[in-house]
């Protein structure tokens, strides 16, 4: 167990703020809440590259000790939940085709074994490639390291690192923009080269520029930010925002895509710096930060539940004529229903479902198990 005193309460806000984006993102503009400020800080632009900053903030150089046992860990927590979640989606996929869903995938040995280790599957899994991305990073990170020391003796400045990932990051943009990302497997390999320079930017950052970064005022802080943010979009004549998961950052250049990025994870940083004492402990800040994992793999879930809640009104009643019944049918995970797409701020029920389903599916999930694991300590008895 970690005592209070070594949580870092600043992470658990930064947590949240990543799992809203998310979840507000995929609402496609119909989630009533919006915290991006006017395009400012495009959700997309940032939200995965800030998760990725905080797995590499908190990374131990003591785990080089332990590489094997690391790497087994990593992948029971990142990699093999991805495989549950999916059978279980799978089951769920079969179930919608009895009830005449369309666009449904059938089990097969690619699609249960192959495609779970670069984040697809069946449907409801698409997030979790951003689990998938995350173990290679943090294998590719700790093997970096560990040949480093083998082969040095000693290891590397963490400027160096961040250089020699910072270029490798830069060449993944380059040739999704050349169009390499049109690939599956050319999209996990382009994605976790790109993605790797946040993880990497987590350890710079509490190795080095935090020193740094404390010692500048916030109203300074923030009018750089900003300031920064409107040079870029003047630049480019529009506002940048990308697509981590399709490793698509629409011909923007490699390096506006790390800066537009990089700035998002400083605001929000800062702002959870701000913060820290009043939101920290908070109750519902902490249980939505410690089901992160389980609201990102199960979004589509969560959103399908409260569209098939809009299908029975729009059958059933008088109300919500205008439900898309061959979108909904077609298992569109984009299509997001607001009754006559007049009241917006119905989206909010969207968004408090993102947020209040998984975390009961959690309680349910991690009820179970420890009921498995409790009758496996009594066989053993």
């Amino acid at each position: 167990m970690i005592n209070n005193e070594q949580i870092d309460y600043r992470f658990k806000i930064l947590y949240v703020i990543g799992i809203m984006s998310v979840i507000v993102e995929h609402l496609h503009g119909y989630s009533s809440i919006e915290f991006d400020f006017q395009g400012w800080l495009r959700y997309s632009s940032y939200h995965m590259p800030l998760f990725m900053f905080g797995a590499g903030y908190f990374f131990k150089q003591k785990n080089l000790k332990y590489v094997t046992k690391y790497i087994y860990n990593k992948f029971k927590k990142l990699v093999l939940p991805i495989y549950i979640y999916n059978l279980f989606y799978g089951f769920y996929s079969q179930l919608l085709k009895k009830l005449k869903f369309k666009n449904m995938r059938d089990f097969s040995f690619d699609i249960i074994f192959l495609k779970p280790l670069i984040g697809t599957g069946f449907k409801n899994i698409a997030p979790s490639w951003f689990s998938a991305t995350l173990f290679y990073v943090e294998v590719y990170n700790i093997l970096k390291r560990k040949l480093i020391l083998s082969l040095f003796k000693f290891d590397f400045n963490e400027l160096l690192y961040f250089i020699i990932d910072f270029i490798i990051s830069l060449f993944a943009v380059y040739y999704s923009n050349l169009g390499y990302n049109k690939t599956l497997i050319y999209i996990a390999v382009l994605r976790t080269m790109h993605l790797n320079i946040y993880y990497q930017l987590g350890i710079f950052y509490k190795k080095i520029l935090e020193q740094y970064f404390k010692n500048l005022k916030n109203d300074f802080f923030i009018i750089i930010i900003f300031t920064s943010k409107f040079l870029i979009h003047l630049y480019h004549g529009k506002e940048l925002a990308f697509y981590y998961g399709a490793s698509d950052y629409y011909n923007c250049s490699p390096l506006s895509v790390f800066i537009i990025s990089f700035l998002g994870i400083m605001f929000w940083m800062r702002f959870c710096e701000i913060f820290e004492s009043v939101l920290g402990k908070n109750y519902y800040i902490n249980i939505i930060a410690d089901n992160t994992y389980s609201m990102m793999i199960n979004n589509v879930l969560a959103n399908n539940m409260i569209t098939t809640i809009y299908f029975f009104i729009s059958k059933y009643t008088n109300y919500c004529q205008s439900f898309n019944k061959e979108k909904y049918f077609n298992y569109d995970h984009k299509y997001i229903y607001i009754p006559n797409n007049k009241v917006r701020q119905l989206g909010i029920i969207y968004v408090l479902n993102g947020l209040i389903f998984p975390i009961i599916l959690q309680k349910i999930i991690n009820k179970i198990k420890k009921y498995i694991l409790d009758k496996i300590k009594q066989l053993k008895k």
